[in-house]
């Protein structure tokens, strides 16, 4: 029995602490708070409520009955008012029919005192009804039959202390999965474990009590208790991880607990020791129901990668700037860097795991294939446990990671969670120092963040002012010095894959930094590949950025040397530092790989698909030996022999020199729709055209338009939709004024230009999606901000119909797309790019009208079928209503009409 000879001592009782962390007792400010089927608060000074609280916890911890089955001070019928028990045990959820009554006394009563208490008691249990009585002083405890014996018996029906008192009512459950023997768990299919992963995670989530990242890390807790209990229960004996027949809520709840606790001690490096499961004893009851009959240990780590990548694809939507990579890139990424069981592999933003997973997966499979059966297993498990790293700043994330490692057996213990990979001080010994410590680095780090000097969440112990790409600025984007920081984490040719917004290898302008991310990669190694991935790679996480893979190997010591040379001389003589860099690639003679995939392997809503241009798959989801028509294949081929490669067009592949591809832009751009699309405009002239730059074929109007000084007359503004069609800008939607009279001009922030006839007019933020046309007749005089260039046509041989079909074609929207510049859903195109680009037109007015004539009959034959559709469906619908040819106001288009105000 316990006797507690202060508060303090009470205060530390360890099942009184446990029921504290679970939340069903709080004490705090000399009150302690009751949170069973009905809420109290007492006084924590009196030592009488040291052992009623106690004993709640005992019933509930040690005994199993519900806290939602149980009350304090409950008021006895056909007694004094004033007359309560201290503790009744019901048998249901709404406490209609009790089940024990309990008074509980302060230690040390004297004889008289203990008598009068056990009366008491046998006076709230008779009028209650309550088969059983416990009489609990803290240092003794008696146990009574009331059911089975007289109502004023006191000595016979005394069954001994508190301990005789039966768990959960007396429900002896019997149990489905015992270890070795038929029903026992069994390992499941792709579906089923995706399937009962989500019915998981919803019943935790609960319409969204909890947000999808918190509730996924509740579900980590019971499934790493649920590991636990696979690996080490014992031959003979039930699951602890499973509901019996009967069983309360609490009982399988207090079981889980206690899993937890033992799996947490036995494996410390995924969750902290102050750490518990934060759930309703009915949430895990429900969880353990359906997790119950599936073993995660047995079953195909394939299935289980397969089942949570779904998972986390669909559910992850973006939350914490955290983006899920699918598979299929993960895996081509991996298979690019060729990673072997000697490597030491590090994915600096884990986020869930994906890449680390996808590393186990193939230098497993390369072990399999490469060593005799009795080695395998070894190499396995050595791999895993000692080359496999990751960081992940977010310490959910970093739990989730550890467990979806664990699940695909180890490799969870080198995940340094809760710090980020710009940090400086790391509790791993190859992390610290961050730097020459691993052969490979690959992974997907989050971009859009900026990095702010003191920012100590994303610098930890180091400082902005540590990294080059820092140099001068007090703020920079956080993918940029994530680069710089995995350059300086690579071992001298090492090689690094990582997945990057498209603006680091496009952006021109100097503020944007992204000149000097290229300038850092080209000084310090080997850009081996750049592959460009689909818009849509990652719209099923939430995301609209254009992104590609960056291939990466770091100088070795030797050509560390021949670059440096190179750049110092050219620096000694005067030289630019981009001319210096040129200098230093000349000297190092290698080509890059690039590669633009238009599919890869899954649609824009994540749905499966055999369309691959990345690699070529073979059965168990690994990647197939013959790698004939992919990108993977092209890049082995051109590994091969890197001088002669001649590169493909289905897939879109091919090689440049590295000084060429310096070269070719002023911005040293590297973004391999750029420079695949410079490739084919060598080629592409149809014999008999002309081939002309359009800054000689067009040139740029400035007249500028000043609409307020006739503040009375209406002007057009006009407007450019995907398909090249010219409209005019509706006045009144969004921040456009209610009417485009001069009037509303006369304060606005834009300047305006007025476009002519002839005219060919774009967006220079949605150019890439085919905002451009020539002006026609009736648009004569529009206005536009200077978000819309205009240019006057000078060359007189090229035909307004011609050019406007020109614009439209496959071809040139391609075009377009090569030359934007930027990752965003708003990508930017300048001037000069565009100027750059090379018409091809025949020199023949007449020509050019009977090449597009067809296009302009259908055109025409699309606008009245239109026109008709509209009348015909006013016609109906005056049938119906009778009122006439109305027509409902467009929903409003924000978006656009905030882009027309310029």
């Amino acid at each position: 029995m316990t006797f507690y000879a202060s508060q303090a001592e009470a205060e530390t009782d360890p099942l009184i602490l446990l029921a504290v962390t679970r939340g069903f007792i709080e004490i705090k400010n000399q009150r302690v708070r009751y949170v069973l089927a009905n809420t109290r608060t007492e006084d924590w000074g009196d030592p009488e409520e040291w052992v009623r609280c106690r004993c709640v916890a005992w019933l509930v911890l040690e005994r199993d009955y519900p806290a939602a089955c149980i009350k304090t001070e409950v008021t006895v019928p056909r007694r004094t008012p004033s007359d309560v028990a201290d503790i009744v045990v019901y048998t249901d959820d709404t406490c209609r029919t009790p089940y024990l009554v309990v008074e509980n006394k302060r230690a040390a009563l004297r004889p008289g005192e203990k008598a009068q208490a056990i009366e008491q008691l046998f006076g709230n249990v008779n009028s209650l009804r309550a088969p059983w009585g416990l009489y609990d002083s803290g240092d003794e405890s008696i146990l009574f039959d009331a059911a089975n014996f007289a109502s004023m018996e006191r000595e016979a029906n005394q069954l001994g202390p508190r301990e005789r008192l039966a768990s959960q009512y007396d429900r002896q459950p019997v149990f489905a999965h015992v270890v070795g023997e038929e029903g026992d768990i069994q390992p499941a299919r792709k579906s089923v474990i995706e399937s009962k992963i989500r019915f998981a995670h919803s019943r935790i989530w609960s319409g969204g009590k909890r947000d999808p990242l918190r509730a996924f890390d509740e579900w980590s807790k019971l499934l790493f208790a649920k590991v636990h209990d696979e690996r080490w229960s014992e031959n003979g004996k039930p699951r602890g991880f499973q509901v019996g027949t009967g069983e309360t809520s609490t009982a399988v709840a207090n079981r889980v607990h206690r899993l937890f606790e033992a799996a947490k001690g036995q494996d410390p490096a995924i969750f902290d020791d102050d750490v518990q499961i934060n759930l309703p004893d009915k949430k895990i009851l429900e969880v353990v129901r359906a997790l119950q009959a599936v073993s995660f240990v047995d079953t195909d780590v394939d299935n289980i990668g397969a089942a949570f990548e779904d998972f986390f694809g669909s559910v992850f939507r973006g939350e914490l700037g955290q983006y899920f990579t699918m598979r299929q890139i993960a895996r081509f990424s991996v298979a690019v860097l060729d990673i072997g069981k000697d490597d030491y592999v590090l994915d600096p933003t884990a986020g869930s795991g994906g890449f680390l997973l996808e590393v186990l997966l193939q230098v497993w499979h390369s072990i399999d294939r490469a060593h005799p059966p009795a080695r395998r297993e070894r190499l396995r498990n050595d791999f895993a446990l000692s080359h496999v790293y990751g960081i992940e700043i977010h310490d959910i994330l970093a739990r989730i990671c550890k467990i979806n490692l664990l699940l695909h057996h180890d490799g969870h213990t080198n995940i340094e969670a809760d710090k980020s990979c710009l940090d400086s001080v790391y509790s791993k010994p190859r992390l610290t120092p961050p730097r020459g410590q691993f052969t490979r680095i690959v992974g997907n780090p989050p971009f859009g963040d900026e990095v702010k000097t003191g920012d100590e969440d994303l610098l930890g112990a180091n400082e902005l002012a540590s990294f080059a790409l820092a140099e001068g600025r007090d703020r920079v984007q956080s993918e940029h010095v994530i680069v710089e920081r995995c350059v300086e984490l690579l071992q001298p040719g090492g090689r690094m894959g990582l997945v990057l917004p498209d603006g680091v290898f496009n952006n021109a302008g100097e503020n944007s930094n992204c000149p000097a991310v290229r300038r850092h990669l080209a000084k310090t190694g080997i850009i081996e590949a750049v592959v460009s991935l689909p818009d849509y790679a990652f719209r099923r996480s939430g995301a609209q950025n254009k992104t590609s893979i960056l291939f990466f190997r770091k100088f070795t010591l030797q050509e560390q040397s021949r670059f440096t040379a190179a750049y110092d001389t050219a620096r000694a003589v005067g030289s630019e530092e981009d001319v210096a860099i040129r200098a230093g690639l000349v000297a190092l003679r290698y080509r890059i790989f690039m590669a633009e995939a238009a599919a890869v392997g899954y649609t824009a809503t994540g749905a499966i698909s055999s369309k691959n241009d990345l690699y070529v798959g073979s059965a168990g989801g690994m990647i197939a030996d013959s790698q004939g028509g992919s990108i993977l294949g092209e890049y082995r081929r051109f590994q091969s022999d890197p001088l002669t490669y001649d590169g493909t067009r289905s897939p879109d592949c091919m090689a440049i020199d590295a000084d060429a591809a310096w070269d070719a832009h002023a911005s040293h751009r590297l973004d391999p729709k750029y420079h695949l699309f410079k490739r084919e405009e060598k080629t592409v002239t149809p014999a008999g055209w002309l081939r002309l730059p359009i800054g000689r074929v067009m040139r740029r109007r400035e007249e500028l338009a000043r609409p307020e000084t006739a503040p009375e007359e209406t002007v057009v503004v006009m407007t450019l939709s995907q398909t090249g069609e010219i409209r005019p800008r509706e006045a009144g939607k969004g921040r456009n004024p209610p009417e485009w009279l001069g009037m509303y001009f006369e304060d606005s922030p834009s300047t305006w230009y007025s476009a002519r006839s002839g005219d060919v007019v774009f967006s220079s933020i949605d150019l890439w999606k085919g905002c451009i046309s020539v002006v026609p007749a009736n648009f004569d005089g529009a206005l536009v901000t200077k978000e819309f260039p205009i240019y006057e046509v000078v060359e007189e041989r090229l035909n307004a119909d011609f050019l406007w079909c020109l614009l439209r074609s496959r071809y040139y929207q391609r075009a377009f797309r090569a030359i934007t510049t930027g990752h965003s859903n708003r990508r930017r195109t300048q001037s000069q790019d565009f100027e750059a680009l090379e018409i091809v037109f025949p020199a023949s007015a007449e020509a050019q009208e009977e090449l597009v004539a067809e296009i302009f009959e259908a055109r025409t034959g699309q606008q009245t079928a239109r026109e008709n559709l509209r009348a015909a469906m006013l016609a109906f619908s005056d049938v119906i209503d009778g009122r006439g040819g109305e027509e409902l106001p467009d929903v409003e288009d924000q978006e656009e009409a905030e882009e027309g105000a310029g």
